[in-house]
């Protein structure tokens, strides 16, 4: 609280002051403004300034076919197809096909997700419908209800090696019938027909 004291009182309290003994209050240290900061909306905006952006009070229905990153805080129906990744983060609610790099989901998702990576569900997504993508990553408190098919990684092309040592030779598995009285006892190379 400030106040402001005129000529007259700052007189009579002065006599008072001298007459009586107190101790003396130690000046206090002016308030000092405070600093601002970015606010992290803006910083976000800097750094993904190459990405389509549904904000939080917009709600967007139909096709969405882009090249850059997608991040949606708002509601979406429909459909979107990225090149790069789809982020759905907290409060958002989708209802869509999404196809992707990465998906990236911590709000609300219904629909068919094609990954061509990575999907992440964290803590605070949920999820249900089909997923189809390499891997899957999900968080504890996630929740995930409907189909999920996992894709084969793109095997790297194995080189043949020019000479061929004792690892690389096929074993013999010995298999033992232990059900019958009489034990029985079979092997089986590579290149048996009984083996499959």
């Amino acid at each position: 609280m400030f106040t402001r004291r005129d000529a007259s009182t700052t007189e009579r309290s002065s006599m008072d002051d001298s007459q009586r003994t107190t101790t003396p209050t130690p000046p206090v240290p002016a308030p000092q403004p405070p600093v601002p900061q970015p606010a992290p909306v803006q910083a976000n905006a800097a750094r993904n300034a190459d990405e389509s952006l549904v904000a939080r009070e917009d709600t967007f229905e139909g096709q969405l076919n882009t090249t850059r990153g997608v991040r949606i805080m708002g509601t979406v129906r429909g459909g979107i197809e990225s090149q790069q990744y789809v982020h759905i983060e907290e409060n958002a609610h989708v209802e869509a096909d999404i196809t992707a790099e990465e998906v990236v989901i911590a709000g609300e998702y219904s629909g068919k997700l094609t990954c061509r990576q990575r999907v992440e569900i964290r803590a605070t997504g949920r999820v249900s419908g089909q997923i189809d993508t390499q891997k899957l990553l999900l968080h504890e408190g996630g929740y995930f209800d409907g189909e999920l098919h996992m894709q084969k990684p793109q095997a790297a092309p194995a080189a043949t090696p020019a000479t061929t040592s004792s690892e690389d030779r096929p074993r013999r598995t010995r298999y033992v019938d232990l059900s019958s009285d009489a034990s029985t006892t079979r092997e089986v190379g590579a290149t048996d027909s009984s083996s499959s």
